[in-house]
């Protein structure tokens, strides 16, 4: 009896073969790049339908048929899509996104509020990156810019928290001056509504209370280092004193005096090992994401200027733009670098990672892509392997999205936004630059010809600088 049923099933098997399936494309013989172990996986074929991984087997396993797109993987490596973490949508016109898809940017957290109107009709564009728009920013009565939003009162907070949780936003954006008592407002009703708040960490709070009240990322390693002070309660007072100034003039000169030439020495002077072992042992507990910005970093506060020059990222911005980004290198050389804050933030940031905690890489830069891959080779410069590195733009960006089952690597079930690379990100990070092509909703993008695109759009605009008013 069980060898006639044998039978009838491989006759079954033979008569009616399994159904095969439809790829809209293939990727032959890839080396897959596994993000979340830092390994290679040799010579695959992975089977796209629908803008999503169906298949990933050994390779010439996969079928073709005659609307398939077929690539040839072999000695190439194949990553999830990067995420920039923090951007600000400064553009004139939302064809400049492009420049991030170009650069294997397939999604970006913009933390302005900017632009929000693009979204209708950059969702089904296969040619911009995915947006995770912020709230236009919160600031204290007195904010940095004309353009945040000043609260004033705990009432006017809710507000705002309500007024953004009804929009495209998916946060609120918080920055330094907004008042303890307006900060724990916010705090409570997005906890009601279920609404995240990241940003920086404001003077009026300390970096480990910020954690535990929630706050979802933390810009800039913003308050690390007076947490890690021996005088933390002293200078957080000093700062905190800076919000009862009325005048705004005053006030950006006071703080402009106070963080840069005060407080942010005071701190160095006063840092104290064992309690930034006893702050990152705490701030680990919680789920507060570091995006730290390294790049902005080194290229204001240590002066590495040779970047400007050695790459054609500015030959994509209009020329009155290219003047305003491109800094005056013996300007910046006069400047004094601040060499020690920065070598200590990264000796802390490294030990974060080591901690378990979660590093998001985010740009903060004008130059649409290009600068998330110098914060990858910052990260490795700072002691991250390549694939710690290459985690902080993927997985780490897509568990902070809590999207990790539908992106931030290349498995079966996620989404197909990937990267192929001409060689492997995990002998050398800057490897990343290196980019074939890039697979975005179903679509084969090649980079440059999108940033050919870019620069017919330099042609359009006019000689009047289109961001004056929103830098003054």
């Amino acid at each position: 009896m069980k060898q006639l049923s044998l039978c009838l099933l491989l006759c079954t098997l033979f008569i009616f073969p399994s159904k095969s399936e439809n790829y809209d494309i293939i990727i032959q013989n890839v080396n897959i790049v596994d993000v979340e172990t830092g390994s290679i996986l040799k010579n695959k074929d992975v089977g796209i339908q629908q803008q999503v991984i169906k298949k990933i087997t050994t390779g010439n396993q996969l079928s073709t048929n005659d609307s398939t797109q077929v690539i040839n993987g072999n000695g190439k490596y194949l990553i999830p899509g990067l995420w920039d973490m923090h951007v600000h949508f400064y553009f004139p016109d939302k064809e400049y996104l492009k420049m991030y898809l170009a650069k294997g940017v397939v999604g970006v957290r913009e933390m302005t509020g900017y632009r929000m109107e693009w979204q209708d009709s950059t969702e089904q564009n296969s040619n911009v990156p995915r947006i995770m728009f912020s709230s236009q920013i919160i600031d204290g009565p007195t904010p940095w810019f004309e353009n945040e939003i000043p609260v004033k009162d705990c009432k006017q907070a809710i507000q705002i928290v309500q007024e953004a949780k009804k929009s495209e936003s998916k946060f609120i954006k918080l920055l330094s001056l907004v008042p303890r008592d307006q900060y724990m407002a916010i705090v409570n009703e997005c906890n009601r509504l279920n609404f995240e708040f990241a940003g920086h960490v404001p003077y009026s709070i300390g970096l480990i209370e910020a954690a535990r009240l929630g706050q979802k990322s933390n810009e800039h390693l913003n308050g690390l280092l007076l947490s890690c002070s021996t005088q933390e309660k002293f200078l957080h007072a000093r700062l905190d004193s800076l919000l009862d100034v009325a005048s705004k003039e005053e006030k950006l000169s006071g703080i402009l005096k106070m963080q840069i030439m005060g407080c942010t020495t005071k701190a160095l002077w006063s840092f104290n090992q064992a309690k930034a072992d006893s702050v990152i042992h705490e701030l680990s507990k919680y789920n507060m994401y570091q995006c730290p910005t390294l790049g902005v970093k080194h290229r204001f506060q240590y002066n590495e200027l040779d970047w400007v020059y050695t790459d054609n990222r500015y030959d994509f911005f209009p020329p009155p733009v290219q003047k305003r980004y491109r800094p005056d290198a013996e300007k910046m050389k006069k400047m004094k670098p601040f060499e020690r804050e920065l070598k200590l933030q990264e000796k802390l940031l490294y030990q974060m990672q080591k901690e378990g905690i979660k590093i998001i890489a985010g740009s903060d830069q004008g130059c649409a892509g290009y600068n998330l891959h110098d914060e990858l080779e910052y990260f490795v410069n700072a002691g991250f392997s390549n694939a710690e590195a290459l985690q902080t733009a993927t997985i780490n960006a897509a568990t902070y999205m809590h999207k990790e089952k539908r992106m931030g690597s290349v498995d079966e079930n996620k989404l197909a936004d990937l990267v192929l690379l001409n060689a492997n990100p995990l002998e050398k990070i800057q490897n990343t630059r290196n980019i074939e092509l890039v697979i975005f909703k179903n679509k084969v993008i090649y980079p440059n010809q999108l940033l050919e695109e870019v620069k017919k759009v330099n042609v359009k605009i006019s000689n009047t600088d289109p961001f004056e008013k929103k830098f003054d």
